[in-house]
């Protein structure tokens, strides 16, 4: 499959997704979604996540200012769930890169 390629303004969205992914406490935040069985409020996020409130919103807000998470209200509360299925594949291409180069490392000391 053949990709045209990027625009600058393209470069610029995908900096701000691997910027948003390059920060520890939001890939907490993405796993403990991507774990639930249901959508969360930012309150179980935190409380999942060891942040704090405010912590936790911030983080939220920039993963949803990226495209990474969903926010939907539903009454006084609102909720977040990972954008479905491309934060579970990325996540996978990653984390399958960085057991790789783990695994790799072992060898080589071994």
């Amino acid at each position: 499959m053949s990709r045209s390629p990027l625009s600058d303004p393209m470069i610029e969205e995908v900096s701000q997704l691997f910027l948003a992914l390059g920060d520890a406490s939001r890939l907490r935040i993405l796993r403990t979604l991507l774990e639930a069985k249901a959508p969360m409020n930012q309150g179980a996020v935190a409380e999942a996540t060891g942040l704090s409130q405010a912590n936790a919103s911030k983080h939220l807000a920039q993963l949803v200012r990226v495209g990474l998470v969903t926010r939907e209200a539903s009454g006084n509360s609102v909720y977040f769930q990972p954008v479905m299925p491309l934060v579970g594949n990325v996540c996978d291409l990653v984390c399958g890169h960085v057991t790789d180069r783990v695994k790799a490392a072992y060898k080589a000391i071994k």
